[in-house]
Formats: C-alpha cells, structure tokens, sequence
C-alpha cells in the first residue's frame, strides 16, 4: 500500500513539475541557435551543386554524403556521449560543423563540397545524438514525449525562419557570403554550450562493442525511421529545384508555414502521445505525411505548396518526436546516447539512401513524378508497426506505468 502510494505521489510531482527548468530551456536555446544556422545554408546546398553544373543524381551524392560520415562517426559518439562529459562533446562537435560551413564557403567544385560535407556530417553525428540525450535527461520518463516535442519546436522555428532568410541572403550576398554568415552562427551555437551546467562524466567507461554502439531495443523504432526519413530527405534535397521548375518563386513560404503548423501541433500531439500511447498516433501521422507528399507533386502555385507544408506537419512533424521518444524511452538512462545513436542511425541511413533513389527517378521521369511515387515507401513502416504494434506498445507503456519507471525495468526480452 505504502509503494503504491509512494508511486502515485511520485507521478503527481511529476505531472506538477513538468520538464519546463533551466536545463531544459538552455539545450533547448542552443538547439535553436545550431538548427537556424543549418536550416539557413542546406536548402542551398543543392542550388549551390547545381550552379557549378551538377546533375540530379549528382546534386543527390551532395546533399546525402554528410550522411554517410555522420553514420560511420556514430559507432564512437554514441559510447562517447554515454561516457565523457556532454557539455565538451557538444562544444567540439558543433565547431566541427562550423569548419564545415567555412568550406562550403571556399569550394569552387562539387568534389570540394563533397569533402566539407563528410565534415559536417561528423560534427553531426554527434550534435543531434548528444542535444537529444541532454533533453531526455531533463524531461521526467512520463512526460518525455511532450518534451521532445517541444525540444523540437526549436528545430521548428528555426525552420520558419531559416530556409527563407538563407535564400534571401544568397539572392543578395552569394551562396559563399551566406555560408560564412552560418558559420557565425555554428560559432555562437558552440560556444553558448558553455552556459549549460556542467555535464559530470558517468560511471560508463568509454569501450566501442556491439553491445554498446547501438540499443537493440531501439532497433524496430530506428527503422521506422529510416523510411520516413528516405522521403522526408526529399523536401531539402530536391524541393527548391522543383519549384523553379514550376515558376514558384516564393517556394522559402513552404518551410515558414510548416513551421509555424509544427508550432502549433507538437506540443498538441505530445500531450496527447503521453497521455493514451504513441501506438494510436503514429500510424495516422504516416498517412498524413504521405499525402502531403502527393500534394507536393501536383503542385504549381504557392498555394498548393502551403496546403502540402500545412498537412506534412501533422505527418512527419508528428512522426519524428514520437519515434525518438520510443528510441529513449526503451533503455535505461545510462545507456540513451546509444539509443539516441540508433534513432538516428535510421535517419542517416535514410537521408543517405532516399536522394540517391530520388536523383535516379528525376533523371528518367522528372521532379513531380519522383514526390509522387516516393511515398510508396512509407508502405514499409506502416507494415511494420502493424507486425510489431505489441512491442512498441510496451516500451510506450513502460513510461506510463504508475509504479515503475524505466530505470527499474528491461524490455531487452521482447526483442530476442
């Protein structure tokens, strides 16, 4: 009787305290500062390719290679971030993407871009994992997908502003100008790292295995997240060149709007995840998310664009918080930074993949034709939520139990 008293009590604080504190605030802040700076210069980074006569498959091997650094570097950052103090790991990997952004700024061929973009993936790779690890380590186990939706709000507002400001500013400085302005940016973001409290190494010592650089546990939400990151990549990829192609102009609106909708949604599905299980919004943010793709391909007005970007919102907008509170949510709080590592495993794997697919098709059948054919792959996650629907209903469960917390309980079983 006293446990279970002691668990309600222990849940109410919870739900009284809520996750809103200064660290919670401060990683959130830095987060913005590091997604404003990138969301700024990628939308250009395949116009850039472009202007120095690259073609669409080419343009695809530019945008998806940071990928591909940022996924051989995450067998080492996930036991890293476990292991070392996440406030210098963080400092160091967004001076890393800074480096990178400076290339960008002196590259007078594709092959150059290519080489700062292995550099900026590896500064990534450990970003996204350790902001990530950071957030769930100050957000309570019950409320942490209504955090990491609204840790995501940062990428979200970076989004509205960034990718329109970025093309403004090439239009009227140059892509190197503007490069260099995010490199500024990547500068404050690293050294306002310094503000956080101090990180305290953990009791983990540092040794890559197997068992360490990634969470099995994670594994089934991680490649979900393949799949809709293999379509989403489209969007940054591939999107602006579409818009040219059909005489939109104003195509920066697109990134605003979905931004602001994501404002508005994420929180709304947070709560709502945390409150009756992610397993009855996921699949319906899915669907969402590819209609909002076909729309794309029908598009030739910003109009069209605007409903597109509105309904994407609520489709990968939706998709990504829940699948990253799953990945947390599924191992102990000493072992998140691999968790974290595997999420975006699945979201290397798939912004590295799903160019490369797409610049085959744009080369044989055209822009609308690829975003229209594209969401097919989504077929795949929504298949294999269904064959797995119990054991992602059990780590969701997990978090929502009134007398356990995850710390206290291991799921490693339901995967064997």
């Amino acid at each position: 009787m006293e446990s279970n008293k002691f668990c309600r009590e222990r849940k109410n604080m919870a739900k009284k305290s809520g996750f809103i504190t200064s660290a919670f605030i401060k990683i959130c802040l830095i987060n913005f500062i590091s997604m404003f700076g990138q969301t700024m210069t990628n939308t250009l980074i395949p116009k850039f390719a472009d202007s120095l006569g690259a073609a669409p498959l080419i343009v695809g091997v530019v945008t998806s290679s940071f990928s591909i650094s940022a996924l051989l570097i995450k067998p080492f950052s996930g036991p890293a971030i476990d292991s070392f103090n996440k406030k210098y790991v963080l400092l160091m990997a967004n001076l890393f993407i800074a480096i990178a952004y400076y290339g960008y700024s002196m590259s007078s061929s594709v092959q150059m871009i290519i080489i700062f973009r292995l550099i900026h993936g590896f500064g990534l790779g450990f970003t996204v994992i350790a902001c990530l690890t950071l957030v769930s380590e100050a957000v309570p186990d019950s409320l942490l997908t209504s955090g990491i939706a609204v840790f995501s709000i940062a990428a979200a507002v970076a989004q509205a502003i960034g990718p329109g400001l970025g093309l403004a500013l090439s239009r009227q400085f140059g892509y190197r100008q503007t490069f260099q302005i995010g490199m500024s940016i990547m500068l404050i973001a690293a050294f306002a790292v310094l503000a956080l409290d101090n990180s305290k190494k953990s009791n983990v010592p540092f040794k890559v295995s197997y068992k360490n650089i990634y969470a099995k546990e994670a594994l089934i939400p991680a490649i979900i997240m393949f799949f809709l990151a293999a379509v989403y990549v489209n969007i940054n990829s591939y999107l602006v060149l579409y818009a040219m192609e059909v005489n939109v102009t104003n195509i920066g609106l697109f990134y605003t709007v979905n931004a602001i909708v994501l404002l508005i949604s994420r929180p709304i599905i947070g709560k709502f995840s945390d409150r009756f299980g992610v397993v009855k919004v996921l699949p319906m943010a899915i669907i969402f998310y590819g209609i909002s793709m076909v729309m794309i391909s029908y598009s030739n007005s910003i109009e069209r664009f605007i409903v597109a970007a509105v309904i994407s919102a609520f489709g990968y907008g939706a998709c990504q918080p829940i699948i990253q509170s799953l990945c947390m949510k599924s191992v102990t709080r000493e072992r998140r930074g691999s968790a974290s590592a595997t999420s975006y495993y699945g979201t290397d794997l798939g912004y590295m993949i799903g160019p490369l697919i797409s610049g085959v098709m744009i080369e044989r059948f055209g822009y609308a034709i690829m975003f229209r054919t594209i969401p097919l792959l989504l077929v795949f996650p929504l298949l294999i939520f269904y064959f797995f629907i119990d054991k992602l209903n059990a780590i969701d469960m997990k978090s929502r139990l009134d007398c356990k917390d995850i710390s206290d309980l291991s799921i490693t079983d339901n995967f064997e």
